[in-house]
């Protein structure tokens, strides 16, 4: 008996830590997501600079310089934030990728009015840096809907 008392302590300690260690990825994901979300939508390229890979930040300038000229205002938004371990293999020593979902709420204001996402949901998998706080985004690719 003490036997599979000691097992069931072992399985209880590897399933909290395992546990902790889900509720840390997604703090630390949601945390890099709100940055990015409000650093784009206040357009701060200083703080962008800090979270996002140096080509994926030229991307994202070109993308809110084009925006910017048609007098358009970007309002990136998600809910509901759900991530997994992707199969993807990392470029790089600390860095993970992660299959992400959410509600897009974007909307775009301009001098047309608003125009907003359908609140559909999207997949994204993201290759992050862990080594950096917050943790830096390096990459991402929206998964094929079926």
């Amino acid at each position: 008996m003490s036997r599979a008392a000691a097992l069931l302590r072992r399985l209880d300690r590897t399933s909290a830590e395992r546990q902790r260690g889900v509720e840390l990825v997604t703090l630390r994901l949601r945390q890099m997501v709100d940055e990015l979300e409000s650093a784009t939508s206040e357009r701060d390229e200083l703080a962008l600079a800090r979270l996002v890979a140096p080509a994926l930040l030229a991307r994202l300038s070109a993308h809110g310089a084009e925006l910017a000229r048609g007098e358009v205002r970007w309002r990136p938004a998600r809910q509901g934030l759900r991530w997994a371990p992707s199969d993807r293999a990392s470029g790089a020593e600390g860095r993970a990728w992660f299959r992400v979902r959410f509600e897009d709420l974007t909307t775009h204001v301009g001098p047309q009015g608003l125009s907003a996402a359908s609140a559909e949901t999207r997949e994204l998998e993201l290759e992050v840096d862990t080594t950096t706080s917050p943790w830096r985004l390096w990459q991402a690719l929206e998964v094929e809907r079926r």
